[in-house]
């Protein structure tokens, strides 16, 4: 069994994913769980998504405010595994971004301040690609900020704003479970512990992201 064929290359390359592939994937997978997963039409997802960025400009326009962002989303839908469509309608939820380490031009500069919170990504509406792959389409929230502009001691308001936003994602084909002793300790797909979760680092940006699957 090679691992590649367990995962959907569309979604894949749209979310910056990699699957794991190597010598340890031609090792004898769990064959019973393979057949749980290859016997489901409908598999239903819990889905937590973690971005972590450093340095992200603050206001709603190019000026010297920095901060490190962390911002989180779950996600909850049933999918078809054959169609690669939803089944229903997907839900989600938006949880509070935080912001440390705010600083102005250089570490030597007034840091500013922010006058209410910043979110990174929130989303707004969920639509699969018919190829395995997810789109988020969302908001980005500036706050109103007060900026130390040029390092200077005074303090220049820029106003809030709110801009579009998108990234991709992709449900993992649960069979991965089964391989979780063969992927490689270097790839980006990893299981977690308990072998009840997959977890897939982005390639092209920050995000992380924890699949749940269960049978429905």
């Amino acid at each position: 069994m090679n691992l590649k064929a367990l995962c959907k290359p569309a979604a894949l390359a749209a979310g910056g994913l990699a699957c794991a592939a190597g010598g340890a994937a031609a090792q004898t997978p769990d064959m019973a769980a393979m057949e749980k997963w290859a016997s489901a039409a409908v598999i239903h997802y819990e889905a937590t998504g973690v971005l972590s960025d450093k340095h992200v400009q603050i206001p709603a326009a190019d000026a010297d405010q920095y901060g490190d962002v962390v911002e989180k989303v779950t996600l909850s839908f049933d999918w078809d595994k054959n169609a690669n469509a939803f089944v229903g309608a997907p839900k989600f939820v938006n949880h509070p971004a935080t912001v440390s380490n705010l600083t102005g031009m250089d570490a030597g500069c007034p840091a500013g301040e922010m006058k209410g919170p910043y979110e990174h990504f929130d989303i707004v509406s969920m639509k699969s690609n018919g190829e395995g792959a997810i789109e988020l389409t969302g908001v980005r929230k500036h706050p109103d900020t007060m900026v130390a502009e040029s390092c200077g001691a005074g303090l220049k308001l820029y106003k809030a704003a709110e801009e579009p936003v998108s990234t991709w994602t992709g449900p993992p084909d649960p069979s991965m479970m089964a391989m979780g002793p063969y992927i490689p300790k270097d790839s980006p797909i990893r299981i977690t512990p308990d072998g009840k979760s997959i977890i897939m680092t982005a390639l092209n940006n920050n995000w992380v992201w924890t699949y749940t699957p269960s049978l429905k």
